[in-house]
């Protein structure tokens, strides 16, 4: 079945909502964005997070201290770069913390996603490409621009209720990211983070992919 990931959780109220809708990922955010928060905010939220929804830590070109010192405290689960990290980078980041990474691509391009696929990552995560941002754009992109990948992806940017059985028909993504198409006046709401989740696992196609989802 397709993974989902809730991105951007802010508050206690966001962690009890998705303890009860009960996706597959919960995104907290630290890189310059109106959903950031604090690593004591994190650590808190992830105290609270049901086990079996695993915590992803997004970052923009971050110290890999910082993010080491995140997965000591056993915050995060997954560290997402959404940043211009290269491969040595990726590198070190993997080997200072033993956890699985998720490489951001913002798609400009067929050769941007493959250029990505050879990077040391797990998964790769597609995104929106926009001049002078990392993400969260809430538009999406070309999925036609999507080649046939070895690597399990996340398919972001612009997803909600509407488009996303045409998007999981098109693009068989292993998993999904939304954040601002759940949300009302700025804050998750959860009946459509329900709605969301709901149309995700009716559609047909859920299932069929046979990427392994390895387990931290």
């Amino acid at each position: 079945m397709v993974k989902i990931k809730i991105c951007g959780l802010k508050t206690m109220e966001d962690i009890r909502m998705v303890n009860r809708q009960r996706p597959d990922f919960a995104g907290f955010v630290f890189a310059g964005s109106k959903r950031r928060i604090t690593p004591e905010q994190a650590a808190e939220m992830k105290k609270e997070l049901l086990p079996e929804i695993r915590s992803v830590g997004v970052f923009v070109n971050e110290d890999p201290e910082r993010i080491a010192g995140l997965t000591e405290g056993g915050v995060l689960d997954y560290i997402q770069l959404h940043g211009d990290e290269d491969a040595e980078e990726i590198r070190r980041i993997k080997d200072r913390t033993g956890k699985p990474v998720i490489k951001a691509v913002r798609v400009r391009s067929r050769e941007d996603i493959l250029q990505a696929e050879k990077l040391p990552c797990e998964y790769l995560l597609l995104d929106t490409y926009k001049a002078g941002e990392y993400g969260g754009s809430g538009e999406s992109f070309c999925w036609e621009m999507i080649p046939e990948l070895e690597k399990p992806f996340f398919l972001a940017g612009g997803l909600n209720e509407e488009n996303i059985a045409e998007a999981l028909k098109t693009c068989r993504p292993w998993a999904v990211d939304v954040s601002s198409s759940v949300e009302t006046d700025g804050r998750k709401d959860e009946e459509k983070v329900r709605r969301f989740m709901r149309a995700v696992r009716l559609e047909k196609y859920a299932g069929e992919r046979g990427f392994e989802y390895e387990q931290q």
